[in-house]
């Protein structure tokens, strides 16, 4: 298919591009067949939400060879690092912490290449907000703008621009909330609207305006110098999140 490409903006034949990575599908799949469910759920009207079976991950005809090309190095760090897909990882924790009721947990990270994460971070960003797949939210067309230039440069702006809360969601100590992605929907926290999605028990959480902020909130950034704190919480503290996800199955199991 001959189109524009989404990053490039030239017209050049364009590939059939993952929205989220394939790496992210990977506890996804039944194993026989193979397939996952894709829900997207609308807690204010019911009657616009959706159940589809997929075979392959969420793709659309988006980039151009060579821009795939381009973010693949990314994803492929990505990969590494967090969802530990082969040896070559070198970010580690240094330290972790729980509260006595193990319902919080804190992981402070060290060893990122702040410049190949933050980058992935901001396409990640980017491809979420501009897909027609998900049901995002409306996001104004500046902050889009801004992140494609970032991603096409491959700038990874300052560590406050676009900054992302990583949290680990559990049922419990030792259990992840994984096996389904929740859509992206928007909260707020002090002056900057924060853009969240739920993906296999990871929930990436952008501060869109995130230079707005207070520092004390800023700390769970990635910073420059590859440190990085990321939380774990239990689900059942989170009473909006709670019933986000409780929605989404009772959707589910409605139709089946």
């Amino acid at each position: 298919m001959t189109g524009k490409c989404k990053l490039c903006e030239k017209e050049k034949e364009l590939r059939k591009s993952h929205i989220l990575p394939e790496f992210m599908y990977q506890n996804l799949y039944d194993d026989a067949p193979r397939r996952f469910y894709s829900l997207s759920v609308d807690l204010t009207n019911t009657e616009n939400s959706k159940k589809r079976i997929e075979q392959k991950g969420i793709r659309e005809y988006l980039l151009c060879g060579d821009c795939e090309v381009k973010l693949s190095k990314y994803e492929n760090y990505a990969a590494e690092t967090i969802y530990a897909k082969n040896s070559n990882n070198k970010a580690y924790i240094k330290k972790a912490n729980e509260t006595p009721d193990q319902q919080f947990f804190t992981y402070e990270y060290a060893g990122f290449s702040y410049s190949e994460y933050k980058i992935f971070l901001l396409s990640l960003l980017w491809r979420i907000i501009i897909s027609k797949s998900f049901n995002t939210p409306e996001i104004k067309e500046e902050i889009i703008e801004q992140l494609r230039i970032a991603v096409y440069n491959e700038n990874p702006l300052d560590s406050d621009d676009f900054g992302c809360l990583l949290q680990i969601i559990k049922y419990k100590k030792g259990q992840i909330a994984g096996g389904f992605i929740l859509d992206p929907f928007l909260t707020k926290n002090e002056n900057s609207p924060i853009l969240n999605m739920l993906i296999d028990g990871f929930m990436y959480s952008f501060y869109l305006n995130g230079r707005e902020i207070t520092d004390d909130k800023k700390e769970f950034f990635l910073k420059k110098d590859g440190t990085m704190i990321i939380i774990g919480r239990v689900l059942f503290a989170d009473k909006g999140l709670f019933e986000r996800i409780k929605a989404a199955f009772d959707f589910f199991k409605s139709k089946r």
